[in-house]
């Protein structure tokens, strides 16, 4: 028979996400009851009736309720399941999004027009007629859209793979990306974009396959995700200097990526006519459908809301593993939620370690739906009888 203890309490840590407004609070709280009727100190637990915790984060302890006995001043600690009160900022769990980005000659084209606001010795093509007010070719658009967009989402771990390579035979694409997946791989994008310079040939199903092939030899534990940009019909077919479509290959490049799960967001930059085959690709990488951007306004938003719905997780990171995995407790909106067996069910379930909680079912499915949920996560101590509802 399970000992039910005589008097029900918590020492636990609190690790309050609130979803939305990106603010994170971890606390930790436990101390010492003080003397029947006295007023209870700094970091002291609230008592009410009967004795029962109400409150284990009130900055200072209150009177004790009827029958209750009133919080003393709380006892210094770390976050190791001993008693303290402190406030740490745990880290939401990251996610990597590796930029694959065309850097094909027709990237100089007007973003409205396959035609160019300034003819130059490299032009392949005509000019624009008549050129179009505050001309802006697709290149000029990507280079402060994607600043813009790394500058808006701190917290994405972002990597480069250019295609064709620069200083590369023609149609090739490296196998290590340009800018490495990492926290710094943002600010690194940011300053090479600016330098680099265009190039012919648009080998799409190369950098996929490529892309695919390095994220796979990341072994960080966390989730991600393709972000491919292109103007246009993928050639090099077969890796050879061709302008033949290859664009059934680059559809097989995005649904194996998506079956190592990374999907595939697709982004087609230019007029809607030369973009149709982006669809197909989109659908195998398991995203449904691209995004199109003819202005330089619909390129920034696009890769705005691409990096939203990544950035969108249900996984939560704890600074440090529980003491005690069999004591953890997980909290929507204040109401402790079950344990599941599978993504499936309405719950909680741990990811890769013990400090990584992943909400799973509708819980998950509302957060990505754009829930401002709060979520708490508790570490219990031996002997505690988590509350249904916390305060």
């Amino acid at each position: 028979m399970k000992r039910i203890p005589k008097k029900i309490s918590f020492c636990a840590m609190f690790a309050r996400i609130v979803v939305g407004s990106c603010m994170t609070m971890l606390t930790v709280g436990c101390s010492s009851s003080g003397k029947v009727g006295e007023q209870g100190g700094a970091g002291g637990s609230i008592l009410g009736a009967g004795g029962m915790v109400i409150s284990t984060t009130a900055a200072q302890g209150g009177a004790g309720g009827a029958g209750g006995i009133s919080g003393t001043s709380g006892t210094s600690g770390s976050v190791n399941g001993t008693c303290g009160d402190t406030t740490i900022t745990p880290n939401r769990a990251p996610v990597d999004v590796l930029l694959v980005l065309d850097r094909s000659l027709s990237m100089d084209y007007s973003i409205t027009g396959d035609c160019y606001c300034a003819m130059t010795a490299t032009s392949q093509g005509s000019l624009c007629q008549p050129v179009p007010a505050n001309c802006s070719t697709r290149w000029s658009a990507v280079v402060p859209a994607v600043d813009q967009t790394i500058a808006a989402n701190p917290s994405l771990n972002w990597g480069l793979e250019l295609f064709s390579a620069p200083d590369a035979p023609a149609c090739s694409v490296s196998l290590k990306p340009q800018v490495p997946l990492a926290v710094s791989g943002g600010p690194q994008i940011q300053a090479l974009l600016p330098t680099l310079t265009l190039a012919l040939w648009t080998p799409t199903a190369t950098a996929i396959n490529n892309a695919n092939l390095y994220l796979q030899s990341v072994k960080d534990g966390n989730d991600k995700v393709i972000l491919l940009a292109t103007d246009g019909e993928p050639n090099c077919k077969n890796g050879q200097t061709s302008s033949d479509d290859d664009t059934p290959a680059a559809v097989a490049a995005a649904s194996s990526a998506a079956g190592n799960g990374f999907p595939v967001y697709v982004v087609g930059i230019g007029p809607s006519q030369a973009l149709s085959n982006l669809q197909q690709i989109a659908v195998a990488g398991g995203t449904k459908d691209f995004y199109h951007a003819d202005s330089p306004k619909a390129l920034a938003d696009s890769l705005a809301a691409i990096s939203k719905i990544v950035a969108t997780t249900c996984e939560f990171q704890t600074p440090k593993s529980p003491p005690d995995p069999t004591l953890v407790y997980v909290y929507v909106d204040k109401k402790l939620i079950q344990q599941s067996a599978s993504s499936t069910e309405d719950g909680w379930m741990f990811g890769t370690t013990t400090s990584n909680i992943v909400l799973t079912g509708a819980y998950c499915t509302n957060l990505l739906g754009g829930a401002n949920s709060t979520v708490q996560i508790i570490f219990g101590c031996p002997g505690e009888i988590p509350l249904g509802i916390i305060p």
